[in-house]
Parts: C-alpha cells; structure tokens; sequence
C-alpha cells in the first residue's frame, strides 16, 4: 500500500518542481531498517574503536620569569661598587626591575632554550627525567620546542591599543612562559613540563651569568688600564711640582728678600700671572695641589687593589666558563668556589681585600635570589583526564554523520529502483544501433 502511494505520488508530482516532503519520507520509511540499524551499527564500531585509541594527557604550567627586587645592570646582570673609584665614574647601574623581560632581552636568551641540541646535552647531563629516552623524539627541532615553551605577554595588542601612553619600557615585556606536554601517561607529562621549567631557569641563568662575567672581565682588565694611567700621570705631576718647589726654594735661597714681601697686589692667574706672586705664595699653591693629588693618588692606588682582586676573580670565573658546558646551575655553583679560593691568596687584613670580597659575595647574593625567582606560579600539572580521545564527541559526530549518509544512500537507491529499468532499455537500445 505504501508503496503503490508512493508510486501514484511520483507520477502525479513528476512534472512539479515541488519538493514533496510526504514523498520523501515515505522513501525513508521504506528502507528504514538500512538507516536506524546502519546507523547503530556504525555508532556501536565506532565506540568500540574510541576505546582502543591511546590516551592523551596534557600538563601545562606558568613558569614566572620574575626578577623583581633584584638590581641589575647592563645586559641584565647585577653590579657592585666593585670598579668604582672617587674620581672616575663607576660601571652604570640601573635600578631595580619588574617582573618581568623586555623583548629583546627575552629574544637574545630564548636562543639558548629553542635549541635541539643544548636541550639534548642539558638532559643527559641533568639525568632528572626517567623517561627522557622516550620523549627524546619529541624534541628533535626548535620547532617542537616552541610548540611546548610559549612566552606570556604582559599585555595583549587590545590592551596596547587602548592604554596609548603605556611607557615604553613596559611594552612588549614578557613576564613568564607557558608549558605544556601531551603524552599518554598523566605522572609523564607532569615530570615533562617540571623538567622543560628546570630546563628554561638552566638557560636564563646561563645567559645572565655568561654576560656577567665577560662584561665584568672585560671591564675590570679596561678598568686597570684606565686606572694605571692615571696612576702614571698622578705621580709624574707629583714629581714635577715636587721638583717645583726646589726650584722656588733655590729662588729665596739666592733672593733673601722676596721672602719678607708682602703680597698684596692682585695678579690674574690666566696667561701665566701667577708666575708674578711671590715665591712664598707659590710655595702655598704649589703645597696645597701636591696634597690634593697625593690624596687622590692615594684613592687611585687604594682602587687598583681592589680591581687587580676584581680581575683575578673574573679571569678564574672565564676560565672555568670556557672549560665547562652550557650549564647555568654549573656556573651559579661555581661561583661560591672560585671567590673562596681566591681568598686563599689574600690578607682579609686589609680594607680593600673586604671590599673587594664583600662586592663579589653581593652579586653572588644577588643572582642566588635570581635564581630563586624563576619558579613555577602554577602547574606543571597533574591530569587526572585523558583529553583525548574524546568518546562522546566521536560517537556523536559518528552517529549524525551515518544517519545522513545512509539517508542519502536511501534517495540513490530509491531513484535506481526507479529508473533501473528505463536505463537498461536506454543502454540495450544504444547498443542495437
């Protein structure tokens, strides 16, 4: 019966351009069976599938790149009155930062952690993670790696735009990076992103120290130089001032006289008038500026001593850099090491000697609290959930699309059933000719 409606409906609607809804879901009703246990059968296989498929867990973390409250100075590494001297300006000095890493600073050091290769050696170096061996594969270009060490802005380009007169040296900073590792075990992926956190603190560490101490080498030896100099030319105008004052005393000595002048007139001592005062006079000049320049010979000298300490503590601390790895826990361990057998040599005695040292133990302080600074704020986390595979969004997806599918797999059908024979009478023919 419901077929010979359908029938009279075909022909009836067969010159319309109507779509008969009562037609087509008669269609539908006719092979209902294909569609509702097709349907089911595909949905049953899939979901039977999404239980094979392997899980995925993911583990993320903000790790901070803070280093607030610490004073650094150029290329970002701290500085002590270590080279500073009464009467030469001292190394600049910034003061205290934010929380946070400007562009380029944040560029220069992401070249040490988006590297395959120093990744590779820190890990088996380190020796931390268990199963390094087996997520080796997922580190191979610095690609993978900037897929898993994302830096997070301090504001997004909406916030830029709206805040117009932002400073300049609060834009584009990057106040930490973001974490993360997908793999098929939860307790993997958690030591995964703790070890790539160890691993980003390694490298921030490194670049800081290995611009400390070649800018601190590179200063103290310029320093020295500079200081010697001038070293030189304090005591050549001591000499010749002293040998000055010889002269003027030979000058009473032949010329009794002068010395019981009085001198009141005023000369100009521009263009060489103060040759016209009296020897006395000259000799009280001559007296006060030999003791202007001992006193600052005497701070020159006294600054060479604390900076011949400086070089020897920065030459050991180089040597040591170029002999070791790419390691910034090395080199922060190392420091302690190098100032103690440096004192060996010295006479804490002195003055100089505690300053000196008392300099270098502040910016072994200073990177120490650095170090500290670069933590975890949240994660590296525990998944207690795979995130993939996702079961309801695949039995879903894969039961609408089944449903559709054999729906349009019913029209075919339908029209074949229909036409089958007019095209087999349209092909015979053909064939006939």
């Amino acid at each position: 019966m419901v077929e010979t409606a359908f029938r009279e409906r075909m022909v009836d609607g067969e010159n319309e351009d109507e779509i008969d809804l009562v037609s087509l879901f008669l269609v539908i009703w006719k092979r209902r069976k294909l569609i509702v246990f097709g349907t089911l059968g595909a949905t049953l296989l899939a979901a039977m599938i999404s239980f094979m498929i392997p899980k995925g867990y993911l583990s993320t973390g903000f790790y901070q790149l803070g280093i607030a409250g610490v004073p650094l100075g150029n290329s970002g590494v701290p500085v002590s009155s270590l080279f500073k001297t009464e009467n030469e300006p001292s190394m600049p000095s910034m003061p205290s930062m934010p929380s946070m890493l400007s562009m380029p600073s944040f560029k220069n050091s992401s070249t040490q952690f988006y590297n395959p290769g120093r990744l590779i050696t820190y890990a088996d170096h380190k020796n931390s993670l268990n199963s390094w061996e087996k997520v080796r594969e997922s580190f191979k270009t610095a690609e993978d790696i900037k897929k898993r060490i994302k830096p997070i802005y301090a504001h997004s380009k909406e916030d830029t735009r709206e805040i117009g007169n932002m400073p300049s040296d609060q834009k584009n900073v990057v106040i930490g990076v973001e974490l993360s590792y997908e793999a098929d075990l939860p307790q993997k992926v958690h030591d995964v992103v703790g070890f790539l956190g160890e691993y980003v603190k390694d490298c921030l560490s490194y670049d800081l120290l290995f611009n400390y101490i070649q800018n601190g080498f590179n200063t103290a030896v310029l320093e020295l130089n500079k200081n010697e100099n001038s070293i030189i030319d304090h005591r050549f105008k001591i000499m010749q001032l002293t040998n000055k004052v010889v002269d003027i005393q030979s000058i009473l000595t032949k010329y009794p006289d002068s010395a019981r002048i009085e001198d009141r007139q005023l000369v100009s001592v521009q263009e060489g008038g103060y040759h016209y005062l009296s020897p006395v006079s000259q000799l009280v000049g001559i007296e006060s500026k030999l003791a202007d320049l001992r006193r600052m010979l005497a701070e020159l000298e006294r600054a060479k001593e604390k900076l011949v300490i400086s070089k020897a503590y920065f030459s050991k601390c180089k040597d040591m850099m170029e002999k070791s790895d790419k390691s910034g826990d090395f080199l922060l361990s190392q420091l302690p090491i190098i100032k103690n057998d440096l004192l060996k040599d010295l006479d804490l005695s002195q003055d100089t000697t505690k300053e000196a040292m008392n300099n270098i133990s502040f910016d072994i302080q200073r990177f120490m609290n650095l170090y500290t600074n670069y933590r975890f704020i949240s994660g590296p986390s525990l998944p207690e959930k795979p995130i993939k595979p996702n079961k309801r969004v695949i039995v879903m997806v894969t039961f609408f699309t089944s449903f559709f599918l054999l729906v349009m797999v019913t029209f075919i059908l339908e029209w074949w059933q229909n036409n089958k024979k007019i095209i087999q009478a349209s092909t015979s023919k053909q064939l006939e000719e």
